[in-house]
């Protein structure tokens, strides 16, 4: 096997692990902090506002770094950051420390080991395969959603919260650690052997202006900002929406998991599709989908409700990071991606207005579904605008 397809596979667990704990267990995790810190729900969303909005103000600068310095060490302080962020949680007794965590280490960490180091990664290993190898990556994410939301209330049955966070920055730090020192030994290849008509793209160095001046890079970011708000205020309120149901935090953990496993299809399907089929209309396809999701999730939903609209959602959101990744690499090449991704955090970090909206709108009106109704009309002019998506630079056909 080639050498570049275990860098897909370290890829994926780096993301399965940062990005499993810090965004799909915080719902679970949000719940004993509203009681242990007599917190309000919106007050209890800044923790991951925070999160969000400093990994996408930080990302420009370390999109950078990832693509001028050897990305295993930054990797490695990113795993380490994840370590100390979490140890730093347990050890909290009010709500500002643990906002402050959320808003320091945690961030960086979440950054430099998972989404935009691991398609950064991979977007310079591969030239041809290039959206599958994505997709495959990506899915690394829904693998963690789906695994440690279960590991995450076991050990909430069998010890305390504290013990939880302690138990989960070991198990970060001793997977990530040792795995990238040994994977990531190896750079990048400086010319990964391209397909003739992207050669020139690859090696193209794009200036942060030329970066913001085109309507290829803000299309795309208009289109995901209420695809990040939508799945961060269901996700992050998960646990305490499915509280006021009635059902038990086991169900929430369910339907996290239920959310992850679709959202590996979701990622596959649209990886896969990503060379293949116009861009605009797979991400027609996702707002279908996220929008009947956020349809099903109004009112008062029972289980099989709750399943459809987390199997929706996660077909529709898993498909975001892999068509993300095959957006802008297909348009500006692998030279200039760090920067370019880190560009796109930066403005992709609106989206996280999501979770604190949902829990605002919760504290005034004792319901989520103006939050869910306001997401899916912000669907309509994302998937509009969609349509002046310039074309691939492989492709010569005209949008």
């Amino acid at each position: 096997m080639s050498y570049r397809w275990y860098i897909v596979a370290t890829t994926l667990v780096n993301q399965a692990i940062s990005v499993g704990i810090l965004i799909y267990c915080f719902a679970l995790f949000a719940v004993p902090w509203l009681e242990q810190y007599s917190v309000s729900r919106g007050t209890a969303m800044l923790a991951i506002f925070s999160l969000q909005l400093v990994a996408g103000l930080s990302s420009p600068l370390l999109g950078r770094l990832l693509d001028q310095y050897p990305i295993k060490n930054l990797v490695i302080i990113g795993a380490t950051c994840i370590s100390a962020g979490l140890l730093s949680l347990s050890q909290a007794t009010h709500f500002w420390q643990v906002a402050l965590c959320y808003a320091t280490l945690l961030p960086i960490g979440m950054v430099l080991s998972g989404t935009l180091a691991s398609q950064s990664l991979v977007s310079k290993w591969f030239s041809s395969d290039r959206s599958m190898a994505l997709g495959i990556s990506a899915m690394g994410t829904s693998i963690g959603g789906f695994i440690l939301p279960f590991v995450t209330v076991w050990l909430f049955d069998s010890y305390d919260v504290e013990t939880t966070l302690i138990v989960l920055a070991i198990l970060s730090f001793a997977i990530l650690v040792p795995l990238n020192l040994v994977v990531l030994r190896v750079q990048p290849p400086a010319a990964p052997e391209p397909a003739e008509n992207i050669a020139s793209l690859d090696t193209k160095n794009w200036t942060s202006s030329a970066i913001l001046t085109t309507r290829t890079f803000w299309i795309p970011v208009l289109g995901f900002i209420p695809v990040n708000a939508a799945f961060g205020g269901v996700q992050f309120n998960l646990g305490a929406y499915v509280g006021d149901l009635g059902f038990e935090q086991q169900i929430a953990a369910q339907l996290i998991s239920i959310t992850s496993i679709s959202m590996i299809a979701g990622k596959f399907i649209f990886g896969s599709l990503g060379d293949k089929v116009d861009h605009r209309k797979l991400y027609w396809l996702m707002s279908v989908s996220l929008g009947l999701s956020l349809f099903l999730y109004q009112g008062a939903p029972g289980r099989i409700e709750l399943t459809l609209a987390a199997a929706l959602q996660g077909l529709a959101t898993g498909g975001m990071l892999p068509m993300m990744g095959i957006m802008y690499a297909s348009r500006f090449g692998t030279l200039s991606f760090g920067k370019v991704l880190g560009f796109v955090n930066l403005f992709l970090m609106i989206g996280s207005f999501g979770s604190l909206f949902s829990g605002w709108m919760f504290d005034t009106m004792q319901s989520y579904d103006f939050a869910f109704w306001t997401f899916f009309v912000l669907l309509v002019p994302a998937a509009i605008a969609m349509r002046w998506l310039p074309a691939p630079a492989n492709q010569s056909e005209s949008h």
